[in-house]
């Protein structure tokens, strides 16, 4: 997409047509200026409302305030009116939230290594994880577009399958599984779900060392042949190897593992050539799909590999033992790039003949991390090493590779043999002696060669440890192999293990007991029958301690490989089903994490298993600054003491589910009859605080859970109370009408329903998502936009739990009121004049309402994701005492700048009459955090006269003022669109923030 896409409405109001992407339903409308415009193509937000307008029902626009940024599904500011009659409902269009996994799940990487997914915080950017595509049956890799993080307590889920993989998640967190991704709370001891057993190696960062200078490698030039002598011929490859950013190249060069593959692979099965010592060509010989892996390597490094080739070939070798003639299919490709030729012959990789040449591993791959050197011998071992296969029902052979040299290279072949050998020690896995192997012995076209042979040793840990931890590349047949052979073998050694303890325990038990029948009954297993208990006892029907025997072997009923991969594999790719063995609830209170991948498949792959609402409030006071600065301080620290704030805090004091259900259905009007607040509270809230169709039952017991002791708490993020003074007026009929005046103190609250809110969205996603697919066939681009028809039983449902949320925010916002007025009358005195509501309205919200479209009354439900209601004078549902001008609509800054007290307007109709919510951020949380520290933003509030109350600096640093858009620019778009006009401008004396 590009500006000109875009048609200019008016200087304020852009339009995508309807036109611009067959599935959209009706045209996409952006609120910005000219200048704003230009930002907004930063992140993916346009893309994210051209989706919203392929909703199905979607009437008129979809539309996007100029606060608008990236969200889940849709951007934050995005607003669709759907039609009840034949719309959908669509928890993503509303906001949801994250399920995690523990911090230190392993996460499986682009280049098949891990890290940890609280390390993936620090760089989540500069990464790519490796998901399956279920649809080709391929391991793939994606880049993150965010990375979540939340508090979680008191418990986690504990799952260990019966191959001894485990995994701890939130109860919400879906694993695959043989019906289909299902939260871990509802998986059970027996279910099977879905495992990838490579595991890769530790990703660690590359040091900044160089390895091949520029100067190092025009002398390697000159020993090829080349020169400037005959024209340019140096300056062009040096030039286009810079290009490509090849040269000079370092252990951290983005390209290096891509070139570790390659060495390897020529090694192997490939080949460098010089034609008459100066043009290069790249010759790879392999399976087709192994080619087309090759292919897109060399492409990634700048260069223009060949298509596949396919020739038949007649061979004619004779061995030590007889001549042998055969044809074969040779596929193949090519590159000739001299200076991609150039610089691998530099780096150490053999060319011509490599059978008549010396050479021997580099040196310089010797330091690199394990990861690196895992890509250069599993590279090379998909060239060389055998295939895994049985021996017999239940064993391996031992794997194996050889290298062919020349008569008078055997020192030389001895030498790079113990080069793979010593890599290999580097993993731990065991090899045996360099082998000359008679019948290696061949004479051909280039002469007579001898072969030497190394074998990794055929013990199952051993060769679990070389399955799971080197594997193959660029041979996809022999890494399913591996992956299942990987399995198989943990399975098969858990067996034994069994067998051997269950021995163990029988004959000592039998020695102080006696009775093998009471011994044995606990004992028996599926592979621990009593028959074999009894012969671990008994010889000739007699006890002694010489007929005790050795370690037991598998069990004979135990499946062969064979048919192991017939019951167990899953499709053709290395996954295999795995049962699990136990799930268990444990103590957890700390953060965990998840984040979300750039790729439709929505999966990743962590230990082993694949795996896939807020608002404002306005209090005013009748005091001025002057009044109010000499308590301010501690006024801020008494509001941080009574209102709890951070990620996951809540109060002490817990609600009964009975009182949670009253407060989803009774919203701010049951607190208020409780005696948390004033009948003027109610009075001045959007919908009276209160949604009628809402419906305790359709919230989860989790979602309740998560709400028990979160009424009256701030929460974390953008979540915030500001200490503010009025300091213009733009408006003075609605200013004195909505009660303010020049350098009036008032306090905003900006927060929303906490978790519970989230887990509402995020369980009737979960639930949409397969009911979409199958049930009601829609189709949408977007699976985070799940959904289902608006009148359907499960949509009201989800429109009942979606009121509820609403209900328990404006409740959370009236708590919080609440010990705000406590604080102010502590500070203050009891006799002070109290805080009055000027109003509290909704950010995110689905809520049924009535417009004029195509001359017909229609009834819609508008989403608003990140945008609040802005109706216009006389409409019915605004408080009686402001309906002459319209409603009050409250605008938050960024922390530390200037927020905005607005009003509807009659033209905002054109938008549903909504208008943004706030600033809109520019970076993620991450992003600023790497810019600024908490301290520097404390610092330069303070030296603006700004106290910050806040328990982490790590919260000021997320929400920094150089993460947001400017909200001046912000209010003027809205303003000069006619959304809403400008009332009074609000600068912070003091902020509270959560964490």
């Amino acid at each position: 997409m590009d500006k000109k896409d875009f048609k200019k409405i008016n200087d304020y109001l852009w339009e995508i047509p309807k036109s611009f992407r067959s599935d959209m339903r009706v045209p996409a409308r952006i609120y910005a200026s000219e200048k704003m415009l230009d930002d907004i193509f930063r992140d993916k937000s346009i893309e994210q409302i051209i989706n919203v307008s392929t909703l199905p029902g979607i009437q008129k626009y979809a539309l996007a305030m100029p606060d608008m940024h990236e969200g889940y599904a849709s951007c934050i500011g995005g607003v669709a009116a759907i039609r009840t009659s034949d719309g959908i409902i669509s928890p993503g269009m509303q906001g949801y939230d994250i399920n995690c996994l523990a911090p230190d799940s392993k996460v499986l990487l682009e280049n098949s290594c891990y890290t940890t997914i609280k390390k993936l915080e620090r760089a989540w950017q500069e990464q790519r994880i490796n998901f399956f595509d279920f649809k080709k049956g391929k391991l793939k890799n994606a880049n993150l577009v965010s990375f979540l993080k939340r508090y979680n307590n008191p418990t986690i889920y504990k799952i260990a399958t019966r191959s001894g993989q485990v995994i701890e998640a939130t109860s919400d967190h879906p694993i695959q599984t043989k019906e289909g991704m299902k939260e871990v709370k509802l998986l059970r001891e027996g279910d099977f779900v879905l495992i990838y057993p490579f595991r890769g190696v530790k990703y660690e960062i590359p040091m900044t060392k160089t390895i091949l200078t520029e100067e190092k490698f025009k002398n390697i030039l000159k020993k090829l042949g080349k020169d400037n002598s005959q024209g340019h011929a140096v300056s062009q490859i040096l030039n286009q190897l810079k290009s490509r950013n090849l040269l000079p190249l370092r252990f951290n060069s983005p390209a290096l593992p891509v070139i570790l593959k390659i060495m390897g692979f020529i090694f192997g099965d490939g080949m460098i050539t010089f034609i008459n010592q100066k043009k290069g060509v790249l010759h790879f010989y392999a399976r087709t799909e192994d080619l087309q892996e090759i292919q897109k390597d060399i492409a990634k490094l700048g260069f223009s590999p060949s298509k596949i080739y396919s020739r038949l070939r007649h061979h004619s070798i004779t061995t030590f033992y007889k001549n042998y003639r055969f044809s074969t299919t040779e596929h193949s490709i090519k590159n000739g790039s001299s200076a991609l030729a150039a610089l691998l012959a530099a780096l150490g990789t053999p060319y011509g003949v490599k059978s008549h040449q010396s050479y021997r591993v580099p040196k310089w791959i010797f330091d690199c991390p394990l990861w690196q050197k895992r890509l250069f011998l599993a590279s090379f071992f998909g060239a060389e090493l055998s295939t895994p296969s049985t021996l017999n029902k239940y064993n391996f052979y031992a794997l194996q590779f050889s290298v062919q040299k020349k008569d008078g290279l055997e020192d030389n072949v001895k030498l790079l043999l113990n080069d793979f050998k010593k890599l290999l020690r580097d993993f731990n896995v065991q090899t045996s002696h360099i082998q000359e192997v008679s019948g290696y012995r061949y004479s051909g076209k280039q002469g007579k060669t001898r072969g030497f042979r190394i074998q990794i040793k055929e013990n199952a840990e051993n060769s679990i440890k070389f399955f799971e931890t080197i594997g193959y590349e660029y041979n996809l047949k022999k890494q399913k192999e591996a992956c299942l052979a990987a399995h198989y073998l943990r399975l098969k050694l858990k067996i034994v293990q069994a067998r051997t303890k269950a021995r163990k325990t029988v004959q000592s038990l039998y020695q102080r007991k006696g009775d093998f029948k009471k011994i044995s009954e606990n004992l028996i297993d599926e592979y621990v029958p009593e028959q074999f208990l009894y012969h671990s006892i008994f010889k000739d029907n007699r006890w002694s301690l010489e007929s005790r025997r050795g370690d037991p072997r598998i069990a004979f009923d135990f499946p062969s490989f064979k048919e192991f991969k017939k019951s167990s594999a899953f499709r053709d790719n290395g996954l295999v089903w795995d049962k699990i063995e136990r799930i268990k609830k444990i103590p957890y209170a700390d953060f965990v994490y998840d984040f979300t991948i750039n790729n439709n498949n929505h999966n990743f792959i962590a230990n082993g298993f694949v795996v896939s609402n807020c608002g404002m409030k306005l209090l005013k006071s009748e005091y001025s600054e002057n009044e109010i600065k000499p308590h301010l301080d501690k006024l801020a620290t008494e509001v941080q003491k009574e209102v709890p704030s951070g990620l996951g805090r809540g109060r002490q004091i817990k609600l009964s589910t009975q009182e949670i259900d009253k407060i989803l259905e009774g919203g701010a009007k049951f607190l208020v009859k409780r005696g948390y607040g004033e009948k003027e509270d109610i009075e001045n809230c959007e919908s009276n605080g209160r949604l009628e169709w809402a419906d305790a039952s359709a919230v989860s017991s989790h979602a309740k859970n998560r709400g028990r002791d979160q009424v009256g708490t701030l929460g974390s993020g953008n979540h915030f109370m500001e200490v503010q003074k009025v300091v213009e007026i733009f408006n003075e009929r609605a200013s004195k009408i909505f009660g303010l005046f020049k350098d009036q103190i008032v306090i905003m609250i900006h927060c929303g329903s906490r978790g519970l809110g989230h887990q509402v969205c995020t369980d009737y996603l979960r639930e949409f998502i397969p009911l979409m697919l199958n049930k009601y066939k829609i189709k949408i681009p977007d699976r985070e936009f799940a959904c289902v028809p608006f009148n359907s039983p499960e949509g009201q449902r989800a429109l009942a739990a979606s009121a509820a949320a609403a209900n328990y925010a404006w409740a959370n916002r009236q708590m919080i009121a609440h010990f705000v007025r406590k604080a102010w009358e502590s500070v203050l005195g009891e006799k002070t004049s109290p805080l009055i509501a000027l109003y509290d309205v909704a950010h995110n919200i689905i809520k049924k309402e009535k417009y004029l479209i195509d001359g017909k009354e229609t009834e819609v439900a508008v989403h608003r994701k990140g945008a609040t209601r802005a109706f216009p004078p006389l409409h019915p549902e605004i408080p009686e005492k402001y309906r002459e001008v319209g409603q009050p609509v409250l605008i938050p800054g960024s922390m530390g700048t200037a927020s905005y007290i607005l009003v509807g307007q009659k033209e905002g109709e054109t938008a549903f009459y909504s208008t943004c919510h706030g600033a809109g951020r520019t970076m993620s949380r991450h992003e600023a955090m790497r810019r600024v520290s908490g301290q520097e933003v404390i610092r330069e509030l303070a030296s603006k006269g700004i106290i910050v109350k806040c328990w982490s600096s790590r919260g000021i640093a997320e929400e920094a003022p150089i993460a947001y858009k400017n909200i001046h620019d912000v209010v003027e778009v809205v303003h000069n669109a006619g959304l809403s006009k400008k009332v009074a401008k609000l600068v912070p004396l003091a902020v509270i923030k959560g964490e």
